[in-house]
């Protein structure tokens, strides 16, 4: 059970650097300031690091197991917006002001350094991996003390309480996101055997349907009776 759990949580951490990345650099893309697209390029390029080391922590873990249970732990990027990591609606520096998107970044930042606290716990006996999150913890601390720098110089009316707004507002995304995921799960499993039911009825009613009448090959069909299917 905590060895899932360790997997789970490796691959929905996985998810998020790899959209933030995408994030990352379509506001690289989109900003017209020098030292703005620079500033959001080596955060991309930090996001795409810890991308590849949860891969790499992921692929350790399970190489050793049977590949229907690996399969699940897969990199897949339709995961980003099944889960949603990136919305459908478009990248957030789309979606957003660009103070609203900044007030994301500087949130996001510091719940995912909560994150990769329970992470260390998780993985507590591997010192070698546990480093690996630290180093990835100081670079997520370092993108947020960017985005209060900017804030301070580009907001400086922007008060600490709604600062403790857009992160109250953000848990509760993340938390809305975590139980939408465990809601669809439960109801795959109830729905699947339904649909299966389903498949195999409709299937046993074609079986009965007389389908000769459906051959209009070499008829007048003008003849046909206006009552018919076809």
């Amino acid at each position: 059970m905590q060895k899932n759990n360790i997997l789970n949580v490796l691959h929905e951490t996985l998810l998020a650097e790899h959209g933030s990345a995408l994030e990352m650099l379509a506001a690289c893309k989109k900003s017209k300031k020098a030292t703005h697209v620079f500033g959001y390029f080596e955060h991309a390029k930090d996001e795409y690091i810890h991308t590849k080391a949860f891969r790499e922590l992921l692929s350790k873990r399970t190489r050793l197991l049977s590949s229907s249970i690996a399969r699940k732990y897969r990199f897949n990027s339709l995961g980003l917006i099944k889960k949603g990591y990136v919305a459908r609606q478009g990248f957030l520096i789309e979606t957003m002001k660009v103070k609203d998107f900044i007030a994301y970044v500087y949130t996001n930042e510091l719940l995912a350094k909560e994150s990769f606290n329970k992470i260390l716990m998780l993985i507590e006996s591997f010192p070698e991996d546990c480093q690996v999150i630290t180093d990835i913890m100081n670079d997520e601390l370092r993108h947020h003390g960017l985005a209060k720098e900017h804030f301070l110089r580009y907001y400086p009316s922007l008060q600490p309480w709604q600062l403790r707004l857009y992160k109250f507002r953000e848990t509760i995304n993340n938390k809305t996101r975590k139980l939408y995921h465990k809601n669809l799960k439960f109801l795959e499993k109830i729905f699947l055997p339904l649909y299966s039911i389903f498949s195999v009825v409709i299937s046993i009613l074609f079986n009965y349907l007389n389908l000769h009448q459906f051959n209009r090959l070499d008829s007048n069909l003008m003849d046909i009776s206006p009552k018919s299917m076809l």
